[in-house]
């Protein structure tokens, strides 16, 4: 699966070259926009910020729960 976002120069699709791992939750990826008349070539940051569904492993949780996660888990204790 490619992630395609728009350019911000341009508006048109920008898609996914490379990507390089900063550390357990944050990706650095760089985007190059497929107008050529524009080129733009950006790099971008992808971030894992909070749970939404905690994983069934059991490991230590990287991420806190969302609101809507916390508020869900407290109304069925």
């Amino acid at each position: 699966m490619s992630v395609s976002i728009a350019c911000p120069v341009c508006q048109s699709r920008a898609v996914a070259r490379s990507s390089r791992k900063l550390s357990d939750t944050l990706r650095e990826i760089r985007y190059r926009c497929e107008n050529d008349e524009c080129g733009h070539v950006y790099i971008a940051h992808l971030e894992a910020v909070r749970t939404v569904v905690p994983s069934a492993l059991q490991v230590s949780a990287l991420l806190p729960l969302s609101p809507h996660s916390r508020a869900g888990r407290l109304e069925h204790a």
